[in-house]
């Protein structure tokens, strides 16, 4: 089930290349690649937790929140995060001159779905 639904994840985004959902760990549960190395994949799926407790020390003087997406740019792609229940993540990647608000809207739609079968 979390195959298909990283599937219609990619379906939904035209411009998304690859997505993986990766457990507390950062081992892969599902991946989904259509241009991005599976390695690429893993190593962002396994540092989304590093990521995120650097961010978080950085932000608690003005924001005690919990993190829950994170997006950054390189010159070719975003990289999206968001986090799901028991520590999985999300990882989705999409072409830079994607839509970034579709993008972000389908991430949670599917994180929805991939929490009802955690």
């Amino acid at each position: 089930m979390f195959q298909q639904i990283l599937d219609q994840l990619i379906e939904r985004v035209p411009e998304a290349l690859a997505a993986t959902f990766s457990d507390h760990d950062g081992e892969p549960i599902c991946t989904r690649t259509i241009q991005v190395p599976n390695e690429a994949l893993q190593l962002l799926g396994a540092y989304q937790q590093t990521v995120k407790q650097h961010l978080s020390q950085a932000i608690e003087e003005f924001d005690r929140g919990d993190i829950e997406q994170i997006a950054f740019a390189t010159a070719e792609h975003w990289i999206l995060m968001m986090g799901a229940t028991e520590g999985c993540t999300l990882v989705l990647i999409i072409q830079r001159e994607g839509i970034l608000g579709r993008a972000r809207f389908e991430m949670i739609r599917a994180i929805k779905s991939l929490n009802k079968e955690l």
